[in-house]
């Protein structure tokens, strides 16, 4: 079996999309000052050695989110920016190499099919201990100016609780973790899913007011760059699912397993077991 590699692609001007084997997206902005890092993978392999062969300059780090598939290539820097409210979440997921091969095996036959890729990728990941790393905490409204290319952080629980969404203005380009996706999940609870999805909608009708300011997103699973319309229709969907005009199904497919509405470019998993 030949060596397989992350794919790197450009999107924009300065803006790269660093494919972690097709299980998630992390990308790498640059100004003229300094980069931006927004999320970092599951773990495997190193980041800091994937940044260097892109750019020399000095990096920031942002998290969309604290999930594993999100915080893990954290082991090869030194901090990062992550909301608070992710941060009991984050030191559930981070850096277990069982928890990252169950990813695999369980991620891998859906995103990444082809004979030997599981185990191939599991052999890659380190079974070192790495301690939980340093973040400072991002606060919705905060910027970081990459010299000529401004990052502000909008907060949009939901998926989480400290989910964060970058948008970059000058490329018109918001990077929305796992706020939208091609489908997105809300995990089940005893006590019922609708404040949850309440949470979601409101979000995402934050993300909706401002559609001005931005072209596409730039998710965080599935592919690069999508037209922004999906979040009107992710807004019309959680408002159909709360006022019942809009009621899903049961399903299982593939990883998950759950109650799943669709609207427009819109997948909605809620009551989703997993």
């Amino acid at each position: 079996m030949k060596p397989i590699r992350k794919e790197v692609t450009q999107i924009a001007e300065n803006t790269w999309l660093i494919s972690d084997y097709y299980l998630d997206n992390y990308y790498l902005l640059t100004g003229d000052k300094k980069g931006a890092l927004i999320d970092t993978g599951c773990g495997i392999g190193n980041v800091t050695d994937e940044v260097k062969e892109i750019t020399d300059l000095p990096v920031e780090v942002l998290l969309t989110h604290g999930h594993l598939d999100h915080c893990g290539g954290m082991f090869s820097l030194k901090s990062c920016h992550m909301h608070p409210g992710d941060e009991e979440i984050a030191r559930e997921h981070y850096y277990k190499p069982n928890l990252i091969k169950w990813f695999i095996e369980t991620r891998v036959p859906v995103r990444f099919p082809g004979e030997g890729h599981a185990e191939a990728l599991k052999a890659m990941v380190s079974m070192k201990h790495h301690p939980f790393f340093s973040y400072k905490p991002i606060e919705d409204g905060d910027t970081w100016d990459l010299g000529g290319r401004i990052l502000e952080a909008i907060h949009t629980p939901g998926h989480s609780a400290g989910s964060v969404c970058f948008l970059d203005r000058k490329n018109r380009i918001l990077f929305s973790g796992n706020t939208v996706n091609k489908g997105i999940i809300i995990i089940n609870k005893p006590e019922g899913t609708e404040k949850d999805l309440a949470v979601y909608r409101d979000s995402i009708s934050k993300i909706w007011a401002r559609r001005d300011e931005f072209d596409y997103l730039a998710i965080g699973h599935d592919g690069g760059l999508i037209d922004k319309g999906i979040v009107k229709d992710y807004l019309d969907l959680a408002n159909g699912i709360l006022e019942g005009s809009i009621v899903g199904q049961y399903e299982e497919a593939g990883i998950r397993k759950g109650v799943v509405a669709r609207l427009g470019a819109a997948e909605l998993w809620y009551r989703c077991d997993a």
